[in-house]
Protein backbone atom coordinates (compact mmCIF):
# COMPACT_ATOMS: atom_id res chain seq x y z
CA UNK A 1 0.00 0.00 0.00
CA UNK A 2 1.06 3.12 -0.28
CA UNK A 3 0.29 7.33 -0.22
CA UNK A 4 1.65 10.06 -1.82
CA UNK A 5 1.53 13.95 -3.05
CA UNK A 6 3.05 15.50 -5.46
CA UNK A 7 2.91 19.37 -4.10
CA UNK A 8 4.26 22.56 -5.48
CA UNK A 9 6.33 24.31 -2.24
CA UNK A 10 6.85 28.20 -2.42
CA UNK A 11 10.63 27.58 -1.35
CA UNK A 12 14.01 27.12 -3.51
CA UNK A 13 14.53 23.65 -3.74
CA UNK A 14 18.17 23.57 -1.43
CA UNK A 15 15.54 25.36 1.32
CA UNK A 16 13.28 22.64 0.80
CA UNK A 17 15.98 19.97 1.46
CA UNK A 18 17.43 21.83 3.60
CA UNK A 19 13.99 21.71 5.86
CA UNK A 20 13.47 18.32 4.83
CA UNK A 21 16.71 17.17 7.42
CA UNK A 22 14.90 18.87 10.49
CA UNK A 23 13.29 16.89 12.26
CA UNK A 24 11.11 20.15 14.16
CA UNK A 25 9.31 19.95 10.32
CA UNK A 26 8.45 16.26 10.60
CA UNK A 27 7.06 17.16 14.01
CA UNK A 28 5.07 20.28 12.82
CA UNK A 29 3.88 18.70 9.51
CA UNK A 30 1.90 15.61 10.93
CA UNK A 31 1.10 17.10 14.58
CA UNK A 32 -1.62 16.76 15.54
CA UNK A 33 -2.67 13.23 13.79
CA UNK A 34 0.64 12.12 14.89
CA UNK A 35 2.91 13.43 18.10
CA UNK A 36 6.54 12.30 17.37
CA UNK A 37 9.25 12.35 20.49
CA UNK A 38 12.55 11.72 20.73
CA UNK A 39 13.75 8.65 22.28
CA UNK A 40 17.01 9.81 22.91
CA UNK A 41 18.25 11.20 25.99
CA UNK A 42 19.59 14.30 24.56
CA UNK A 43 15.96 14.85 22.55
CA UNK A 44 15.84 15.49 18.83
CA UNK A 45 19.02 16.63 16.73
CA UNK A 46 18.72 20.10 15.43
CA UNK A 47 19.25 18.44 11.78
CA UNK A 48 19.13 14.51 10.84
CA UNK A 49 22.36 13.04 10.37
CA UNK A 50 22.40 11.12 6.81
CA UNK A 51 24.02 7.28 8.32
CA UNK A 52 23.21 8.12 12.00
CA UNK A 53 19.92 6.25 12.88
CA UNK A 54 17.72 8.24 15.72
CA UNK A 55 14.90 6.33 17.90
CA UNK A 56 11.70 7.93 17.77
CA UNK A 57 8.16 7.04 19.40
CA UNK A 58 4.66 8.36 18.13
CA UNK A 59 1.17 8.45 19.82
CA UNK A 60 -2.03 9.16 17.45
CA UNK A 61 -3.46 12.46 18.31
CA UNK A 62 -0.81 12.41 21.36
CA UNK A 63 -2.82 9.89 23.44
CA UNK A 64 -2.62 6.75 21.61
CA UNK A 65 0.75 4.54 21.55
CA UNK A 66 1.66 3.48 17.88
CA UNK A 67 5.02 2.39 18.80
CA UNK A 68 8.82 3.03 18.07
CA UNK A 69 10.62 3.34 15.01
CA UNK A 70 13.67 5.35 14.13
CA UNK A 71 14.97 7.85 11.40
CA UNK A 72 17.42 6.90 9.42
CA UNK A 73 17.95 8.47 6.50
CA UNK A 74 20.14 8.68 3.71
CA UNK A 75 20.39 11.20 0.48
CA UNK A 76 21.40 10.72 -3.09
CA UNK A 77 20.56 11.73 -6.54
CA UNK A 78 18.35 10.06 -9.52
CA UNK A 79 19.56 11.45 -12.68
CA UNK A 80 20.19 14.69 -11.07
CA UNK A 81 17.05 14.86 -8.72
CA UNK A 82 17.93 14.77 -5.21
CA UNK A 83 16.20 12.47 -3.46
CA UNK A 84 15.91 11.50 0.49
CA UNK A 85 14.86 8.27 1.78
CA UNK A 86 14.53 7.13 5.54
CA UNK A 87 15.67 3.71 6.14
CA UNK A 88 14.17 3.57 9.77
CA UNK A 89 11.87 0.72 10.45
CA UNK A 90 9.36 -0.04 13.42
CA UNK A 91 10.50 -1.59 16.34
CA UNK A 92 7.61 -1.69 18.27
CA UNK A 93 3.76 -1.27 18.88
CA UNK A 94 1.94 -0.83 15.55
CA UNK A 95 5.32 0.44 13.89
CA UNK A 96 6.89 -3.15 14.69
CA UNK A 97 4.34 -4.78 12.53
CA UNK A 98 4.92 -2.39 9.47
CA UNK A 99 7.65 -2.27 7.04
CA UNK A 100 8.42 0.89 5.21
CA UNK A 101 9.93 2.78 2.51
CA UNK A 102 9.41 6.79 2.76
CA UNK A 103 10.82 9.19 -0.17
CA UNK A 104 11.06 12.71 -1.18
CA UNK A 105 12.15 13.97 -3.70
CA UNK A 106 12.86 17.54 -4.55
CA UNK A 107 12.52 19.29 -8.52
CA UNK A 108 13.60 22.89 -9.07
CA UNK A 109 10.83 24.13 -11.07
CA UNK A 110 13.16 26.87 -11.87
CA UNK A 111 11.26 29.71 -10.63
CA UNK A 112 11.92 29.40 -7.07
CA UNK A 113 9.61 27.18 -6.50
CA UNK A 114 9.83 23.74 -5.95
CA UNK A 115 8.36 20.35 -6.97
CA UNK A 116 7.98 17.95 -3.81
CA UNK A 117 7.35 14.06 -4.46
CA UNK A 118 6.70 12.20 -1.50
CA UNK A 119 5.62 8.80 -0.83
CA UNK A 120 5.57 5.86 1.65
CA UNK A 121 5.35 2.58 0.37
CA UNK A 122 4.20 0.40 3.62
CA UNK A 123 3.29 -3.72 4.53
CA UNK A 124 1.47 -4.49 7.54
CA UNK A 125 1.63 -7.64 9.20
CA UNK A 126 -1.30 -9.00 9.04
CA UNK A 127 -2.36 -7.24 5.61
CA UNK A 128 -6.01 -6.48 6.55
CA UNK A 129 -4.47 -4.11 9.27
CA UNK A 130 -2.93 -2.08 6.40
CA UNK A 131 -5.94 -1.52 4.61
CA UNK A 132 -7.88 -1.11 7.68
CA UNK A 133 -5.26 2.03 8.32
CA UNK A 134 -5.32 3.49 4.83
CA UNK A 135 -8.01 6.11 5.04
CA UNK A 136 -6.11 7.23 8.24
CA UNK A 137 -2.94 7.55 6.29
CA UNK A 138 -4.30 9.33 3.26
CA UNK A 139 -5.66 11.96 5.46
CA UNK A 140 -2.44 12.28 7.37
CA UNK A 141 -0.62 12.70 3.90
CA UNK A 142 -3.19 15.32 3.14
CA UNK A 143 -2.48 17.18 6.11
CA UNK A 144 1.10 16.93 5.42
CA UNK A 145 0.47 18.81 2.45
CA UNK A 146 -1.60 21.47 3.97
CA UNK A 147 1.56 22.13 6.38
CA UNK A 148 3.99 22.17 4.02
CA UNK A 149 3.03 24.31 1.57
CA UNK A 150 1.85 26.96 5.01
CA UNK A 151 5.41 26.26 6.32
CA UNK A 152 7.50 26.09 2.89
CA UNK A 153 7.20 30.40 1.99
CA UNK A 154 9.52 30.72 5.67
CA UNK A 155 11.80 28.10 4.61
CA UNK A 156 12.93 30.06 1.71
CA UNK A 157 14.36 32.88 4.24
CA UNK A 158 15.87 30.02 6.79
CA UNK A 159 12.61 31.76 9.33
Amino acid sequence: MHVGLRIVLDAPVDAVRDALMSPAVMVAVTKPFLRYRSRSPQGFPERWTPGEPHPIAADAFGVVPSGDTHVDIDRYEVQGVPVQRDNGGGVSGLFGRMTMAHRMATVDLGDGRTLLLDRLTYRMRPAVLGVALWPGMWVIWQWRALRMRQLAPGWRTGA
